[in-house]
């Protein structure tokens, strides 16, 4: 049977070669029952390479499988190889057996594979020499995607690397070994066909990932990304790296929209379109063949191409002849010399040309070179080539440089959406003077980013020009700076709305902390700062001309004066009783002998008075009791008089203090002015995270007062220190701290600030427009721009208070302080001339009385001597004097009789 089979086929060849016949050799194809679009394209490619030399023909034997059996497939390989097949295509990757493989090595028939099968070790590709694979080396793919991923381009620093399960990770191999598999690096979240795709994205979504690597089938792909939607992940900062090379058949392309900006990128072999004249040069058609538009039925065509080339070489070259074996029994000795001319097909030589480009086989019978598109699917617009010598190269600088540019340009009537000038939405919150509502005038609206002013708007508004972007300001709804609630395991404010994408930049008075640096990115600081106290301020005391009698209370003078009497009644008491106080005897005008005593009332109230007033006096005591009486009242009046001074020092310096409180350690160690901060910003962070022994004092007793010390906001804040009157401190940064101060006299700054900080702009986490936002600012620095709008908004003299200038203290006591002193000189004054005014009318009456004269003439003669102030002794008559000089010319001064010449003469009578 053997012989006769052999005897029909060399009679057929030999007369095909008289006659000039047709060569008609068979070729085998395996393919699953579900790749019939792979069949018919496989159909076509054989149909047209047929028709490019009628001297040779291929015929197509097809089988099909239903499941995945390495049984099956050795006995459909089997029944190709002796039926006289001169090569085998596929079967495709859905098969994890190389039977296929081992049974064409061994048997010498060409096996041509379009698809990347499970890889395989150094040793076992010693048994696929007969192998020809047109699929690009999944080593080489995964480099492409690095370059790409890791160009200037994209730039993709960290991200999120999402995978079906059931796809080959060999292509992405380069990339997983490129970032370190962190959250600051690379995550990976693999899911399954037909999962809740919504979990995946919120899983991505509460991560706050905006960069996202997606490896998915083209059949599944369309109802992954519509899941994203929900969750705010197809937003115009948001990046989309496709690596399935056939997203361009997904139907990706419904998500055009004006809502659908993300930034979206994916990888296809680039199409070798055949220009006029037969040279792999680059030119621009918008014609698709649909037959061959998947990657699986290019390479497959492209397998048909390369083997039918190669074929019709070596059939024109003697020793050729169809093939005669069977598994297990003999060798095609063409078949390696076939297989070694595939590899030496050149893609200007291949008729009809590859549908891929650069198409050629090294010596492992491996593809390794290809060009790639990097393009937008949305809208099926080339960015980006890479190849192996260029790497990543620009679309458009390819195309200027084309020839054929003007002439085959590629229609651009999509707009692309994520490329629009770039506009940002700016969250922040409403608070003097960094952001605020503008104030309408009367017939004036204002709309858009006009409603706005503050330190920040100007400082964005100055930054678009710089960096050459638009936006748009968004107070957040809670009005908060952006905490972390460990409960809720949630943050909140501003920087809530940069994690869900809601803006993409927040700025304020912001501070960079290293809690929000670990879900947010933060540009450059454009100011510095720290924190300080805000006070109240209590207004000096009102001036008390009777503040001299402040030391003691109305009381302590009663007991005083009661005291100073008592004293004074026991001294005279003391004074009589005690021998030694009594003079010698003197005679009277009776001649009787008396004794006379010092100590009575007036002379006791003078002691007891120069004592308090720690002047002394000049009646001193001889007895030892009256001198230990004295003793223990000057000590009395010792410590009454210095108690008095030292208190009357205090309250005269009182007034001259704002505060007895100076610093935060003042603050802590006190129990009457309870203080506290915003809850949950930087400065409460500040104090609850430190390890500093005062700090954890400070927030302790924040955490313990009642009512509550923390408050929603710096406003809040500083209205109630205002409204405490003193028993409420504000700790808050020193920029909003001073403001309020300038603006509201009834306010103080206490101590020296401390704790720096700084503030920044918040982006979203790996951001790459961050780097030129802090450009801008420091651009902005190196103008002085930052320096003019610290001054524009914080630094103004303008108050908003009512009250008139605040008086310079400079430490010196003024006449309203002091005229209480004045004024009871006055009285001293007024009153002692009263009594010496009484006591001169009481006098001039007793000399009347006395000399039997008239009260008018006393009087006069009196008042004469009075005004002659030159005098300083005074005669015994004055009236007599008065008269004498005026009646009768008597000038003579008559010698005063004096005390001592009286007691002389009483001496003297005693004598005789």
């Amino acid at each position: 049977m053997f012989a006769l089979r052999f005897f029909l086929l060399a009679t057929l060849a030999l007369s095909s070669s008289a006659n000039e016949e047709v060569l008609v050799l068979r070729v085998g194809a395996i393919f699953f029952d579900t790749e019939m679009k792979l069949a018919e394209a496989f159909d076509a490619a054989v149909e047209e390479v047929n028709a490019i030399n009628p001297s040779l023909k291929l015929d197509a034997i097809k089988h099909y499988l239903t499941v995945d059996d390495s049984i099956v497939l050795q006995e459909i390989s089997c029944d190709l190889i002796g039926n006289g097949v001169v090569a085998i295509f596929g079967p495709s990757s859905k098969t994890n057996s190389d039977i296929v493989e081992v049974l064409c090595n061994t048997t010498g028939i060409p096996h041509l594979q379009f698809d990347w099968p499970p890889q395989k070790s150094a040793r076992e590709g010693l048994n696929h020499k007969m192998t020809i694979n047109v699929a690009p080396m999944e080593l080489i793919l995964s480099t492409a995607i690095l370059d790409v991923l890791a160009s200037k381009s994209f730039n993709w620093n960290s991200f999120t690397l999402v995978y079906e399960k059931s796809t080959n990770l060999n292509r992405l191999q380069h990339i997983l070994a490129w970032k370190q598999l962190h959250k600051t690096g690379i995550k990976i979240r693999p899911f399954e066909r037909g999962d809740d795709y919504r979990v995946l994205w919120k899983q991505i979504s509460t991560a706050n990932e905006k960069y996202v690597l997606l490896d998915c089938p083209p059949d599944i792909l369309v109802n992954v990304i519509n899941a994203s939607i929900g969750f705010n992940m197809t937003g115009a900062f948001n990046h989309l790296f496709l690596t399935n090379l056939d997203t361009h058949i997904s139907g990706i392309d419904r998500f055009y929209s004006k809502e659908f900006t993300v930034s979206i990128a994916a990888i296809r072999i680039r199409n070798y379109i055949p220009p006029p004249v037969h040279d792999e040069i680059d030119v621009f058609d918008n014609e698709v063949d649909d037959m061959f538009d998947s990657l699986e039925t290019q390479l497959l065509y492209d397998s048909v191409v390369l083997f039918y080339n190669a074929l019709l070489e070596l059939s024109q070259r003697s020793g050729f002849y169809a093939p005669q074996t069977r598994c297990g029994l003999g060798f095609w000795q063409p078949g390696p010399r076939l297989v070694e001319q595939m590899k030496n097909i050149s893609p200007k030589q291949a008729k009809p040309p590859f549908k891929t480009q650069k198409l050629h086989i090294n010596a492992d019978g491996q593809r390794d070179d290809f060009n790639l598109d990097v393009y937008n699917p949305i809208i099926d617009r080339v960015n980006y080539i890479w190849n192996k010598e260029f790497q990543l190269v620009s679309y458009e600088k390819i195309r200027e440089n084309s020839s054929q540019a003007l002439k085959q340009k590629r229609l651009e009537d999509k707009v692309d959406f994520s490329q629009k000038p770039v506009r940002y939405k700016i969250a922040t919150r409403v608070g003097e003077p960094y952001f605020s509502w503008r104030a309408e005038p009367e017939g004036v609206h204002y709309e858009g980013n006009d409603r706005f002013e503050g330190y920040v708007v100007d400082l964005i508004y100055d930054l678009a020009q710089e960096c050459k972007f638009e936006f748009d300001f968004e107070p957040v709804k809670d009005n908060k700076y952006g905490s972390y609630d460990p409960i809720t395991d949630e943050w909140d404010g501003i920087i809530r709305a940069l994690m869900d994408n809601h803006a993409q930049i927040g700025i304020c008075d912001l501070t960079i902390t290293q809690a929000r640096r670990s879900v947010v990115d933060f540009t450059v600081p454009f100011m510095q700062l720290g924190i300080s106290i805000l006070a109240y301020k209590k207004p000096p005391p009102e001036p008390n001309e009777y503040g001299f009698l402040k030391p003691y209370n109305l009381e302590v003078w009663l007991y005083v004066i009661i005291a100073m009497m008592i004293s004074a009644i026991a001294l005279i008491l003391t004074g009589r009783m005690d021998r030694f106080e009594w003079e010698k005897p003197v005679e009277n005008e009776n001649n009787e002998l008396e004794q006379e005593n010092i100590w009575h009332m007036r002379n006791t109230l003078w002691l007891v008075l120069g004592s308090i007033l720690n002047q002394g006096c000049d009646l001193l005591p001889r007895g030892v009791p009256m001198r230990l009486l004295t003793a223990f009242w000057w000590i009395f009046a010792l410590l009454v008089s210095q108690t008095y001074i030292a208190k009357l020092a205090a309250f005269v310096t009182s007034s001259k203090i704002s505060n007895d409180i100076a610093s935060l350690h003042d603050l802590v160690d006190q129990n009457k002015v309870q203080f506290g901060t915003i809850r949950g910003g930087a400065t409460s962070v500040y104090f609850s995270d430190s390890n500093d022994t005062e700090n954890r004092m400070a927030w302790n007793k924040m955490l313990s007062f009642k009512p509550d010390a923390f408050t929603k906001s710096n406003e809040e804040g500083v209205k109630r220190v205002k409204v405490s009157k003193g028993t409420y401190a504000f700790l808050m940064e020193t920029t909003s701290l001073q403001y309020h101060v300038q603006r509201n006299l009834d306010l103080i700054q206490i101590g020296e600030s401390f704790g720096q900080k700084h503030y920044g702009i918040a982006v979203p986490l790996n951001s790459q427009f961050r780097s030129n936002l802090s450009v801008g600012i420091l651009r902005l620095s190196e103008k002085g721009r930052l320096y003019y709008f610290r001054n524009k908004w914080l630094n103004t003299n303008d108050s908003s208070s009512d009250k008139g200038p605040e008086p310079v203290d400079d430490g010196k006591l003024d006449m309203e302080s002091v005229g209480g002193l004045f004024v009871v000189l006055i009285v001293g004054v007024i009153i002692s001339f009263i009594i010496g005014l009484g006591e001169f009318l009481r006098h001039v009456q007793r000399i009347a009385l006395k000399d039997k004269i008239t009260p008018k003439m006393a009087l006069k003669a009196e008042v004469m001597f009075l005004i002659r102030f030159w005098e300083t002794k005074k005669p015994r008559h004055t009236y007599q004097r008065s008269r004498d000089s005026t009646s009768t010319g008597y000038s003579s001064m008559e010698q005063m009789s004096t005390v001592s010449s009286v007691k002389k003469r009483k001496n003297a009578r005693k004598d005789n």
